[in-house]
C-alpha cells in the first residue's frame, strides 16, 4: 500500500512538472512572436538582387527587436534553412519585420 501511495505521488509530481514546463514554453514563443511595445512580428519574401549578403539584407530590414545584426541574420538563415550562409541572386527570402 505504501509503494502505491509513493507510486501515485511521483506520478502527480511528474505531470505537475510537464505541465510547468509546458506552459514554460508557450508562454516564452508568445513573448517572442510579439514586440514588447506591442507589434506583431510578420514575414516577407524578398528577392535575392546581385550584390545582396545575409548582412545588407540584415541592415536594410533589422527593426529594434533585434539586438545585433548577427542575431537577426541567424534568425534569417533558420527560417530559410540556410545553413552556409550563401545565398545566390535570383533565390527568395523569408525575412521578419516588426509591424
Amino acid at each position: 500500500m505504501k509503494t502505491l501511495k509513493i507510486r501515485v505521488l511521483i506520478t502527480v509530481l511528474f505531470i505537475v512538472t510537464i505541465l510547468g514546463i509546458a506552459a514554460a514554453v508557450i508562454t516564452e514563443s508568445r513573448q517572442v512572436a510579439g514586440a514588447a511595445d506591442g507589434r506583431e512580428k510578420y514575414f516577407t519574401s524578398i528577392q535575392i538582387k546581385r550584390g545582396d549578403s545575409l548582412w545588407s539584407i540584415a541592415k536594410k530590414n533589422i527593426s529594434d527587436e533585434y539586438s545585433s545584426v548577427h542575431e537577426y541574420v541567424e534568425e534569417v538563415c533558420e527560417a530559410n534553412h540556410i545553413y552556409d550562409g550563401e545565398i545566390k541572386e535570383g533565390m527568395y527570402l523569408v525575412v521578419p519585420y516588426y509591424k
